[in-house]
């Protein structure tokens, strides 16, 4: 069987490029390379497949029916060639070509959406995965190889052998009723006022199955998500203690209310998470740094 080793992905470029202006002329000044330059690599490809690829007519050159027949597959290849380039400079500048990230929801959607738009700007060849889950099933994944890196709440007791976990900055978690819950009116609440009324707390998932993180009261609500918490709050369905950056908006206008307790406000670290022998890339680290630079701005 004949091989066509000596096809190049630059004839191809230069044989799609004629196709696409017209004429050689054309492909000549969209490629900044001289007339003579185009017309023998495009020969030299016709000459290595054995058929004429384009009919010239003049200054002007159409596709013949084989050319018509393997035009797309020269576009399929010359785009796989350029995707191949690609990945070997990520490889070789330390870029991650794909990275499987977990988070919890503590921060904004809106800055996890913002951050996504910059990540395709300047990371435009790698492939982003992003799941969420609450806190502590983040360490799970990473241990598991689930996801490369995670970003979340570090709990103040637990530990994984394997893993490594590094503080970027702090979150304000704050507890927080609806305005008419009968906490709100409370002067100085006691830990056995909370054990009366109905807790919103964290739900997740280990080995065991399905638990309630840590609840403070025996009656309690248990959801996956800080959002998730926040409007149940705000459905009256009973206090919780949310991230205050999802707080703002309802604090402002009164809606809900931070209870009269002497752990109602309260900083948890938060961080990144990876397995001990990790080997970050440059798009870990700029999400890290971009990470800290906003936990540093909001706690101004």
């Amino acid at each position: 069987m004949k091989r066509y080793a000596d096809m190049r992905s630059s004839q191809i470029e230069m044989f799609l490029t004629a196709v696409e202006e017209g004429s050689i002329a054309g492909a000549a000044r969209e490629l900044d390379k001289s007339r003579t330059t185009v017309s023998a690599a495009i020969s030299a490809l016709e000459d290595s497949l054995g058929v004429e690829l384009l009919a010239r007519s003049g200054n002007s050159v159409k596709l013949t029916d084989v050319g018509r027949m393997v035009h797309d597959d020269c576009e399929r290849m010359l785009q796989a060639a350029v995707d191949i380039e690609a990945k070997c400079r990520q490889f070789e500048s330390g870029i991650e070509s794909a990275l499987r990230i977990g988070r919890d929801d503590a921060l904004p959607e809106s800055f996890w959406r913002a951050t996504m738009r910059e990540i395709q700007q300047q990371f435009p060849d790698s492939s982003v995965s992003i799941y969420v889950a609450p806190p502590p099933e983040l360490y799970e994944m990473v241990d598991e190889n689930m996801v490369d890196v995670a970003f979340g709440l570090l709990p103040e007791t637990r530990a994984f052998g394997r893993i490594n976990s590094k503080k970027l900055g702090q979150v304000r978690m704050m507890s927080v009723v609806r305005k008419d819950h009968p906490l709100a009116s409370m002067k100085r609440i006691q830990r056995a006022d909370l054990e009366r009324y109905t807790e919103i707390t964290l739900a997740y998932v280990d080995d065991e199955g399905l638990k309630a993180l840590d609840p403070i009261s025996p009656h309690y609500i248990a959801l996956p998500f800080y959002e998730h918490l926040r409007d149940a709050v705000l459905d009256g369905s009973g206090w919780s203690n949310v991230p205050s950056m999802l707080l703002r908006k309802y604090l402002r206008s009164g809606t809900l209310q931070v209870m009269r307790h002497s752990n109602a406000m309260q900083w948890q670290p938060y961080g990144e998470i990876t397995a001990m022998d990790a080997r970050g890339g440059a798009l870990t680290a700029w999400l890290s740094d971009r990470l800290e630079s906003f936990l540093v701005a909001d706690a101004e």
